[in-house]
């Protein structure tokens, strides 16, 4: 709204020219995220989101974590069903704290025996978010 109100103080072919400035600019970027990330259902930061413990979630989703990330080869899916119900008590508690996503994985599974759900979760924490860490090795390398 304050965008179309300070446009509507410029005469109309420099409010225009501005407009399409904007345009060009956003898909200049949509561009360039479409290059660099995949938006597709296939991604595999869409199966395990629903992990961040923002929400409770279902087995289903678990299930699908488990596959995305291909190690399901390595557990026991009849012992992580179970686990899962053993965790279900403690899920909504968990859900509402503010804390980050790694506090609450721990008091998730603080004093229960879940072996395939630490592995899950261990193996997700594992992976990096960013590779901002690499490109500073490699800037530091050419540098050198």
């Amino acid at each position: 709204m304050e965008t179309s109100a300070l446009l509507r103080k410029f005469p109309d072919q420099k409010a225009a020219t501005i407009r399409q400035d904007f345009t060009n600019f956003y898909k200049t970027a949509l561009t360039y995220l479409e290059k660099w990330y995949d938006f597709t259902d296939d991604n595999y930061q869409k199966h395990v989101s629903s992990l961040a413990l923002r929400n409770r979630f279902k087995f289903s989703h678990l299930s699908d974590a488990v596959e995305i990330l291909q190690v399901g080869g390595k557990l026991d899916m009849d012992e992580l069903y179970e686990e899962y119900c053993a965790t279900l008590p403690r899920q909504q508690e968990i859900v509402e704290i503010r804390v980050p996503v790694l506090e609450k994985w721990s008091l998730l599974l603080k004093g229960t025996k879940t072996p395939n759900l630490t592995a899950v979760a261990s193996f997700l924490f594992s992976i990096p978010v960013t590779n901002a860490s690499v490109e500073r090795v490699f800037s530091l390398m050419g540098a050198a």
